[in-house]
């Protein structure tokens, strides 16, 4: 049997990322971005049936738009 070593609160928090341009995977309505050695989840207005497909997410002024790679 497994010993627990520590229990913590997970919380959530709204951020904003820097203008600029990101690569990101998209799966459902959420992308996952990484920036800085830490990853971040994006929720977009619409869904996508499937997992794993490269976006680009632009953000410009805190305005964040996205468009879907080509493979």
């Amino acid at each position: 049997m497994g010993k627990v070593i520590e229990i913590k609160e997970k919380v959530p928090q709204t951020i904003t990322l820097p203008d600029g341009s990101y690569v990101g995977t998209w799966e459902g309505y959420v992308i996952d971005v990484t920036y800085n050695g830490k990853t971040y989840e994006l929720t977009t207005d619409e869904g996508v049936r499937g997992i794993g497909i490269k976006v680009v997410i632009n953000i410009v002024n805190g305005d964040a738009t996205f468009h879907e790679l080509k493979n």
